[in-house]
């Protein structure tokens, strides 16, 4: 208990604070001017601000990320994405991120559309990754996989209804040590994952490319629609929004 009055101000909390958000309201890709619009990554042909989505959750627009089979970045890889937020990470931090994702139809590929991926030293070392793909019956999955893309093992796996908007939050706790690291899920305001794991390498600093990024040779053209980006340092901001409609 604080029982003088300039100790008891430095008792309390500090208030929640939003990092970064975009919310595509300016009508283009201004929000991300500081964060990453270079190329092919974010040319008109890829990404578009709209707002003739149903149901659009935050506001009155929304960003339609399309990726065609000509949109290479290099040898090994397509993309269609913008350079989201930075955040500088240590043993034991935490980081909250949200945003609502939507498809009009089902995947042709495997799409991956956000990962955190580390700054050397010593390499990008890509450490977790979300992705839809098709399934079985003709809809979509949405997954959530640990190492290079998912190749260490997918932790987490659901159906992704085609025509809703979805909502996914997260919160990471960053360690090298797959006993401390920590990662939860919510989807559409859900809890889906609470899971012991590594979630960072040797780096201090992961960047996020929400988008399509996916391997070459693949003919289809498919699209993703995002809305209202939030990375903030408190759990409440990132999962105070309502269910995806």
């Amino acid at each position: 208990m604080c029982r003088y009055s300039l100790a008891f101000l430095h008792c309390l909390p500090l208030p929640a604070k939003i990092l970064f958000q975009a919310s595509f309201e300016t009508g283009d890709l201004s929000e991300w001017s500081q964060t990453g619009t270079r190329g092919q990554n974010a040319t008109p042909r890829n990404i578009q601000v709209v707002d003739d989505v149903p149901g659009i959750p935050h506001g009155k627009r929304a960003a339609k990320f399309t990726i065609h089979p000509d949109d290479v970045f290099n040898p090994s890889q397509l993309r269609a994405q913008v350079g989201g937020p930075r955040v500088t990470v240590e043993e034991g931090s935490d980081t909250y991120l949200s945003f609502y994702l939507y498809v009009d139809q089902a995947p042709e590929d495997r799409d991956n559309f956000f990962y955190w991926e580390g700054n050397p030293p010593p390499r990008y070392n890509n450490v977790m990754t979300w992705w839809i793909e098709p399934s079985e019956n003709g809809g979509a999955l949405i997954r959530y996989g640990t190492g290079n893309l998912g190749r260490n093992g997918t932790e987490w796996s659901a159906e992704f209804t085609v025509g809703k908007w979805h909502h996914l939050a997260m919160h990471i706790h960053w360690s090298e040590d797959p006993t401390k690291g920590n990662t939860r899920l919510w989807f559409d305001g859900k809890p889906v994952l609470d899971r012991k794991l590594k979630t960072k390498g040797a780096e201090s600093v992961y960047f996020c490319q929400p988008g399509i990024h996916r391997s070459p040779h693949r003919p289809s053209v498919d699209s993703i629609y995002f809305d209202n980006f939030i990375l903030a340092d408190t759990l409440e901001e990132v999962i105070s929004s309502p269910s995806g409609k």
